[in-house]
């Protein structure tokens, strides 16, 4: 679930987003050198989220063939949304747009949080 947000979100920013912003920009007269690196910005955070759900829905696909996903790198992924999600949401103040990042890691981080099992082993929470 958490990676088709994440496709979603990155193909929002890729084809809504970004565009509108980069006309407005064009509108108000911005320096074309600063409008260019402006642009470069954007399209990489919307490349970085569409890399980051293929990461997560791999870790998805290998975990319901068995495999051990990598928590680790799952949980640095998780912390980046959540802490993006928290940060904009305290300094755009209260805008709920903002905690679609804040579900998108609590979703990452529930699905790699271990739990214990009845035999007191430690087994993923939601993925197998």
């Amino acid at each position: 679930m958490a990676a088709v947000l994440m496709g979603f979100a990155a193909a929002v920013n890729a084809v809504v987003a970004v565009p509108h912003l980069r006309a407005d920009m064009v509108e108000i007269n911005v320096r074309p050198t600063l409008l260019g690196a402006v642009s470069l910005g954007l399209y990489f955070s919307t490349f970085a989220m569409f890399g980051f759900a293929i990461l997560v829905l791999a870790a998805a696909f290998g975990a319901s063939r068995g495999a051990t996903p990598a928590r680790p790198l799952l949980a640095i992924v998780a912390a980046v949304y959540i802490a993006f999600g928290l940060g904009a949401f305290i300094l755009w103040r209260g805008s709920a747009h903002t905690l679609g990042y804040l579900l998108i890691g609590v979703l990452i981080g529930v699905a790699i949080a271990p739990r214990g099992s009845p035999d007191g082993s430690a087994r993923n929470a939601v993925l197998p």
